[in-house]
C-alpha cells in the first residue's frame, strides 16, 4: 500500500496517513471528473456543463441531459459509478498538506518501479 510505504520513507507519519485514509473515504470523485474519464464526455463538454452551472446553480447531470451530452440512464450509470469511487490516496494526501505533490509524484514512481514485476 502506498500510504504505508509512506510511513515507512518517514514521509507520512501514522496519524497522517489514517487522517488521510478517513479523508479518502469521504471524497467522491467529482461526477465530471468521472463523465471524462469514463470516456462519455470531452473535457470541452465538462467545461461547458461547468460554466452552466455557474449561471445556473444545478446538478451537473441535470444540465448534461437538458444539453443532450448524456441520457438520463447514463447520468443514473455515473451516479452508481460515482458512489464507488474515490480520490487517489496521493491526491487526498497532498490536499491534507502532509507530502507535496512533487515529492509525492517522485515516491509514487519509486513505488511502482518496486513492486512491478521484474522483467
Amino acid at each position: 500500500m502506498f500510504g504505508k510505504y509512506l510511513v515507512e520513507r518517514g514521509l507520512l507519519r501514522e496519524e497522517e496517513l489514517l487522517i488521510a485514509l478517513e479523508r479518502q473515504a469521504s471524497m467522491k470523485i467529482s461526477f465530471g471528473r468521472l463523465a471524462y474519464q469514463l470516456g462519455m464526455l470531452t473535457l470541452d463538454q465538462v467545461m461547458a456543463v461547468i460554466d452552466a452551472q455557474r449561471e445556473n446553480p444545478v446538478r451537473f447531470g441535470v444540465i448534461a441531459v437538458e444539453r443532450g451530452l448524456l441520457t438520463e440512464q447514463q447520468v443514473a450509470d455515473l451516479l452508481e459509478a460515482q458512489e464507488d469511487s474515490h480520490l487517489p490516496l496521493g491526491q487526498v494526501i497532498a490536499t491534507l498538506g502532509f507530502v507535496d505533490p512533487e515529492t509525492l509524484d517522485r515516491e509514487l514512481r519509486h513505488y511502482l518501479a518496486e513492486i512491478a514485476p521484474n522483467k
